[in-house]
């Protein structure tokens, strides 16, 4: 991840990350060591449009870091939706 990144913080449901043209930089998904972790992001400020990020995270993995040489670019904003039981992420902006 560039050094310069920045975090809206750990969530642990669906969220608005933030608005407007952004540039994703990583992403850590954590489980609870038993359940599957799906985390979705797209392009736009509700859990609708464009996706521009899509990861599982298997229950049997503690953590998942993604991290994006070239960021991921955003026009509307960035929305996080999250499925699986004792899920948690967070997403690192630049």
């Amino acid at each position: 991840m560039v050094t310069s990144s920045k975090t809206a913080g750990r969530k642990t449901a669906d969220a608005l990350i933030g608005t407007g043209i952004g540039l994703i930089s990583g992403i850590l998904i954590e489980t609870d060591k038993t359940n599957d972790v799906t985390v979705i992001l797209y392009d736009n400020t509700a859990a609708s449009g464009t996706i521009v990020f899509k990861a599982l995270c298997p229950g049997t993995q503690d953590t998942r870091l993604f991290s994006f040489n070239f960021p991921i670019r955003t026009t509307t904003g960035i929305y996080a939706d999250v499925t699986g039981t004792g899920a948690a992420y967070t997403v690192y902006t630049v």
